[in-house]
């Protein structure tokens, strides 16, 4: 090894010495060099275990983040009042819910006006000074409510035209 060192960094042996072996301090230098490449090859080690483990984390992180995310969705569809967000709208609510958003303004004693229909519900927190958990629940049990007084499908009736409700009746308008 010691050989293949000296050939390599170009180390000359000492000039006496016609057995072709280095120097003392040569020979030093050459062990401080194996030395060193031992710390770089430690050094290596040990951010390539911090890469894969930090690749781990990053990578366990992101499947329950996707979990808790599917499991968001699954209630919003499902219309469960405990997917409301501060972010969302009393008109997304009422939307995502099935109930009509002015039933929601109503129990939130809040006048349904242009300017705040668009209104998140952490803004009409701060604009009402409430707390938006309050909010949020005033907005629970109203929904809760509501279904219980409006039992039936989940969806919020259209109307239809007069016409189209008499063609599918078989009628002729």
């Amino acid at each position: 090894m010691l050989d293949f060192l000296v050939e390599r960094n170009g180390w000359s042996a000492s000039p006496g010495a016609g057995d072709g072996f280095p120097t003392f301090a040569t020979a030093m230098s050459g062990r401080s060099l194996v030395l060193s490449l031992k710390l770089k090859l430690l050094g290596l080690v040990l951010l390539l275990c911090l890469a894969v483990s930090t690749t781990v984390y990053a990578a366990s992180s992101t499947y329950h983040a996707v979990q808790h995310l599917q499991q968001q969705s699954a209630l919003a569809k499902a219309g469960d009042v405990r997917s409301i967000r501060p972010w969302m709208t009393i008109p997304y609510v009422a939307h995502v819910c099935h109930v009509p958003a002015s039933y929601l303004y109503r129990a939130l004693h809040i006048p349904e006006t242009p300017s705040v229909q668009h209104l998140t519900l952490h803004a009409l927190a701060l604009r009402t000074k409430r707390p938006v958990d309050e909010l949020i629940r005033t907005l629970q049990q109203a929904i809760e409510t509501y279904r219980q007084q409006h039992p039936g499908p989940k969806s919020t009736p259209t109307r239809e035209p007069a016409a189209s409700s008499a063609l599918a009746k078989g009628e002729r308008p």
